[in-house]
């Protein structure tokens, strides 16, 4: 049984999925993980939902190789049920195409491929539960290379009128991938400030992560463009 780590408190991770191999394999690296501690496996939504209750799980990871999940929907019920906030990851099939943006802005906080390493999904847990965007690679860059394309329409573009300058700044470096650390170094401010205007602009995006902050930064003008393009 996992121990207390005596920096901080151990992260609970449920998980959602039909393959058994798959929950043996998670259950196992999450064993072997002193920070993080297995809150129990469901194969359906309602058992997910139990576990929430029963566990108070951190992080949910799903697996939405099953075509009957109804992933959106699932999303939707944990943002629901849950009086905390709770990180979604989320493993897929491609890290380009129409169910990644809509699984981020029903509320993922990350995607991981299903072909990845435990390793890799093990650091996206870790991330998504520190309040961070986890994208695959393929997903980052197209997301990058949309917005540096972006940037001349931009300049004339209508921006959120609430956000402040600082804020829009701040907006414009997440969206392009940037943790706080990287944002804090990019504009010489401190990490405390740069997760002061996160938390307002994200406030006042309406949105309740940088997951989220990213697709409305793609909704400014880029997500059409993005649609099919690559594979």
């Amino acid at each position: 049984m996992p121990t207390t780590d005596p920096a901080g408190p151990v992260t609970k991770v449920a998980v959602l999925a039909s393959r058994p191999l798959l929950v043996k394999a998670l259950h196992t690296v999450l064993a072997e993980d002193p920070d993080l501690e297995s809150a129990g496996a469901a194969d359906s939504r309602s058992q997910l939902l139990h576990i929430l209750d029963a566990q108070a799980p951190q992080v949910v990871l799903i697996d939405d190789s099953d075509p009957g999940w109804e992933t959106i929907e699932i999303l939707r019920r944990i943002r629901d049920h849950a009086a905390r906030r709770i990180a979604v990851v989320i493993l897929i099939d491609r890290a380009v195409d129409d169910s990644a943006l809509e699984y981020l802005w029903a509320g993922a906080d990350g995607l991981v491929l299903h072909n990845a390493a435990l390793s890799e999904i093990v650091s996206a847990v870790r991330a998504a539960s520190a309040g961070h965007a986890v994208l695959p690679p393929p997903l980052a860059r197209r997301l990058v290379d949309l917005l540096v394309r972006r940037i001349p329409a931009r300049a004339g573009a209508a921006q959120p009128s609430s956000l402040t300058s600082r804020e829009q700044e701040i907006f414009d470096l997440i969206a392009a991938g940037m943790s706080n650390h990287e944002v804090a170094l990019a504009l010489v401010l401190s990490e405390k400030t740069v997760k002061f205007h996160v938390s307002n602009l994200l406030r006042k995006l309406g949105v309740r992560s940088r997951a989220q902050a990213i697709v409305c930064a793609w909704d400014q003008g880029v997500p059409a463009g993005w649609r099919g393009d690559s594979a």
